[in-house]
């Protein structure tokens, strides 16, 4: 009922304007803009890039090392590797720039065969060890997917990984929690970098680096409705044990 009142007043409101010579004019041009292919211009570093009319493009998700930093010239040299000279599409998650006029943005390299993925390049440089995940809400829309490929790259030492000095986690440095019964050992973490409040299982790649701190509202689970109760949901990169 409501939809067809709704229908009803907007055919009116449609009707009387149109004898005041009114026009509807719907502005597209964002769409087309996020739609098109882009040609990659220019590589700044391993999380930046320019595309044409000088429009440049700051990848979501993911943190780079700056001038200077341990890594930098692998990782920029990566990134060129990938993207220099080539064809992309960009994908907007909630927020449109940052404060630098940067485009924030998820940048893909569309396969040629309709059968094959495209590459997510910000999951690249991070599956390659040359970026670290910087998940900052509300973007937030490959968070599990860039903390695997972060852990993987990890525990392969892969990139900076391997050859930069590295500081503890957040999440590492906080108390640590044992289980107080044998059979509950499903663990209920609250992100300090916007992951939000996620359970892992038993057997996910990353559960022994999980640290649990009770006074933050961490804690174990028995079961995983027990988790999903408490607030938390199962994290997209855990794998279930077999």
């Amino acid at each position: 009922m409501k939809k067809s009142v709704l229908g009803t007043l907007i055919t009116i409101l449609l009707a009387g304007t149109a004898g005041y010579g009114y026009t509807i004019i719907r502005d597209n041009d964002a769409d087309i803009f996020e739609s098109s292919v882009h040609q990659v211009e220019y590589v700044v570093d391993g999380d930046t890039l320019d595309i044409e009319e000088d429009v440049r493009i700051r990848l979501l998700g993911i943190d780079a090392p700056e001038r200077a930093e341990c890594g930098y010239a692998e990782s920029k040299a990566f990134l060129q590797l990938l993207v220099a000279d080539a064809h992309i599409n960009i994908e907007k998650d909630i927020t449109g720039a940052d404060l630098y006029d940067r485009l924030l943005r998820y940048v893909y390299l569309p396969s040629d065969d309709i059968a094959e993925d495209d590459v997510l390049v910000n999951e690249a440089m991070v599956r390659a060890g040359h970026a670290k995940t910087m998940a900052v809400a509300p973007d937030n829309r490959y968070r599990d997917l860039l903390a695997s490929a972060q852990d993987e790259a990890r525990r392969a030492g892969k990139g900076l990984w391997g050859v930069c000095p590295q500081e503890d986690d957040e999440e590492e440095m906080q108390a640590d929690a044992e289980p107080t019964n044998d059979e509950c050992l499903i663990k209920g973490n609250i992100s300090a970098k916007s992951y939000g409040s996620t359970y892992f299982l038993p057997g996910c790649a990353n559960y022994n680096r999980v640290k649990i701190d009770l006074r933050r509202g961490e804690g174990y689970f028995c079961t995983e409705e027990e988790a999903i109760a408490a607030g938390f949901t199962r994290s997209e990169s855990c794998i279930s044990p077999s």
